[in-house]
């Protein structure tokens, strides 16, 4: 649902004369992250074959150089009436309850609108890697990690979401009130927007510190809605809070992570 619906090498979209560069710092984050601790408290459908157990560490933040998708759609002439929804389609497989499909998902086209979802052929400073995606993939600002599609052949504009089943299936919210082991695909809906996340890198859950009266703890914290303002540090599972002083935050960018450190007070000896 595009005006003019064209094919595009890579060496076109380099073109800086076709296609202004935009270049700037994301993070990306599966929403699986900590997934693992999910499951320990709430297993579902699917969790006894754990593709993925994550932890905290489905997280990467990393400088991309490419062009806006929003170039790129009025290169192709903009959008159709009704062209709500951008969907991607990567180079690689997927399988789910025994069907394989091609990796496929869709964003809403306001995002591709305010210069949100850029294809990317650069990070940190280097080519980007085949595991990254190479030669171009997605990203896509402040979304799950999930709709910034690697290895990108086709792009298509449609009228509703992608019923592909990364996004149908996969990655959905459901109220309180249906329940996990309840719910059927049809009453959750897709996670776009990544919530504020955070996790506790240092120490690791299970050490056992030997302190003065201080532990150092470090950390990242995340919004897709934009960057953390305050992190704030419990000793007692929530009881007492400690702010985290603002020059132990690092740099902040609109759509990535700060990542923090502290020297939280505790008690001479116990859990923690």
């Amino acid at each position: 649902m595009v005006n003019e619906p064209k094919k595009i090498t890579l060496q076109e979209l380099q073109d800086e004369s076709k296609f202004p560069r935009m270049s700037t710092t994301i993070t990306l984050q599966c929403s699986g992250t900590r997934r693992i601790e999910q499951i320990h408290d709430y297993p579902g459908d699917g969790d006894e074959l754990i593709n993925a157990p994550w932890g905290e560490g489905a997280i990467g933040t990393a400088r991309y150089v490419g062009v806006s998708l929003k170039k790129v759609i009025k290169y192709c002439g903009g959008l159709k009436e009704g062209g709500k929804n951008i969907e991607f389609f990567g180079a690689d497989t997927y399988f789910k309850k025994g069907q394989l499909y091609n990796y496929a998902v869709s964003v809403p086209t306001r995002k591709m609108k305010i210069n949100e979802v850029m294809l990317a052929w650069e990070m940190n400073g280097e080519k980007l890697p085949a595991i990254h995606g190479a030669p171009l993939r997605v990203v896509v600002m402040g979304y799950i990690g999930a709709r910034s599609v690697k290895w990108l052949t086709r792009i298509n504009v449609i009228k509703d979401p992608t019923m592909a089943p990364v996004q149908m299936k996969e990655y959905l919210y459901y109220t309180p009130q249906i329940g996990k082991h309840n719910a059927t695909y049809s009453n959750g809906f897709s996670i776009q927007t990544m919530p504020v996340s955070s996790a506790i890198m240092t120490p690791i859950d299970k050490d056992v510190v030997v302190h003065d009266g201080k532990i150092k703890m470090t950390g990242w914290a995340f919004s897709g809605s934009g960057w953390p303002e305050r992190v704030e540090v419990s000793n007692d599972g929530g009881g007492v809070w400690y702010e985290v002083p603002y020059v132990q935050m690092s740099r902040k960018y609109f759509h990535a992570w700060r990542t923090w450190e502290y020297e939280v007070p505790v008690d001479a000896e116990g859990w923690l």
